[in-house]
């Protein structure tokens, strides 16, 4: 099965996400970075419309990574970042409102600045690898069997129980895969403790047509 990495999945104006530097953390326990299918959540949640994801045809965006401190632990603080880093962030992260509440209840918390935390998060999403299908621009159903099978093939030292799927009921109660989170143990794959998996065996991924 063809990949891409996220970054050529998430820019459908064929702009790249920069390459992953390597990560020079300690581990520091489970991280969980948080995906969002875009075209699945903009048409469920009406109050998603106006969101730039939305106007400007996303495919994926990354919604934060949760580092494992606790959240909502820098109510009030805004991410500081340079201006050819924050370049870098917009094309995963596009909206202010996302990225300012990601720092807030999951950065803030770490011993890491907003620079460093927005970082981690690009190397997380240059070196993940996802199936080509979340891309098209149509809508499948795909047993979940199948999609995990695609995800750990495609990613070295990724196991079954280091991805949590998530999803929403569509308008036929049919269900529809919004989120997908990975989870890490310092800068290599791990496995997810806190788990959703409300999926069922089969979901649709929506590609807004």
């Amino acid at each position: 099965m063809a990949s891409s990495s996220i970054g050529v999945l998430i820019i459908l104006q064929g702009v790249m996400l920069l390459p992953a530097h390597a990560a020079s953390t300690v581990k520091t326990g489970q991280r969980v970075l948080m995906i969002e299918m875009t075209p699945a959540l903009c048409s469920i949640q009406p109050t998603r419309a106006r969101m730039r994801q939305c106007l400007e045809g996303y495919s994926l965006t990354v919604s934060g990574l949760d580092m494992g401190y606790g959240e909502r632990c820098g109510v009030g603080s805004e991410p500081r970042l340079t201006p050819l880093q924050l370049k870098v962030v917009n094309r995963i992260m596009p909206d202010t409102t996302v990225r300012s509440q990601a720092w807030q209840r999951y950065g803030a918390c770490s011993p890491l600045s907003a620079a460093s935390y927005f970082r981690q998060i690009t190397n997380y999403a240059g070196a993940l690898k996802l199936p080509n299908e979340l891309n098209t621009g149509n809508s499948y159903t795909v047993s979940k069997a199948r999609f995990i099978s695609q995800m750990t093939r495609l990613n070295s030292g990724m196991s079954a129980s280091g991805i949590d799927l998530i999803c929403q009921a569509g308008n036929r109660r049919q269900s529809i895969l919004t989120d997908i989170h990975v989870c890490y143990d310092g800068s290599d794959f791990g496995k997810c403790y806190q788990v959703v998996n409300n999926c069922g065996s089969k979901f649709i991924i929506s590609g807004g047509k």
